[in-house]
C-alpha cells in the first residue's frame, strides 16, 4: 500500500533484546579471556594470544558494548513513544470528532 507507515514494535522490541544481549556478550568474552590471563591455558602461544587481544581490544570492545547499551536505551524510549502514538492514532480513528477533546 503506496504512503503506508507502520512501526514493527515487536521487531523493535526483539532488536533491542538483541542488542542488549550483544553488549552482554561482548563484555563477557573480554572477562573469559581476561580471567585466563597469561596462564591457565597450558599453551604459551594461546595465552599471549588472549593477552594480546586483550591489550589491543578490550577498551574498544568495552566502548562498543558501552555504545551498544546507549543504543538499546534509545530504542527503548523510541519504541514507547512509537507505541504511544500508534495507541492515540488508533484511538482519534474509534472516536472521530473527539481527538481534540471535545
Amino acid at each position: 500500500m503506496a504512503g503506508y507507515y507502520k512501526v514493527e514494535l515487536e521487531a523493535l522490541t526483539q532488536l533491542i533484546t538483541q542488542l542488549g544481549e550483544c553488549a552482554n556478550d561482548m563484555r563477557s568474552a573480554m572477562k573469559q579471556l581476561k580471567d585466563i590471563g597469561t596462564k591457565g591455558s597450558g599453551y604459551a602461544e594461546l595465552e599471549q594470544a588472549c593477552a594480546d587481544f586483550q591489550d589491543k581490544w578490550g577498551y574498544g570492545i568495552g566502548l562498543i558494548a558501552d555504545a551498544t547499551g546507549g543504543v538499546t536505551e534509545g530504542l527503548s524510549e523510541s519504541r514507547k513513544i512509537y507505541e504511544a502514538l500508534e495507541e492515540q492514532i488508533a484511538q482519534s480513528f474509534r472516536s472521530p470528532g473527539k481527538a481534540d477533546g471535545k
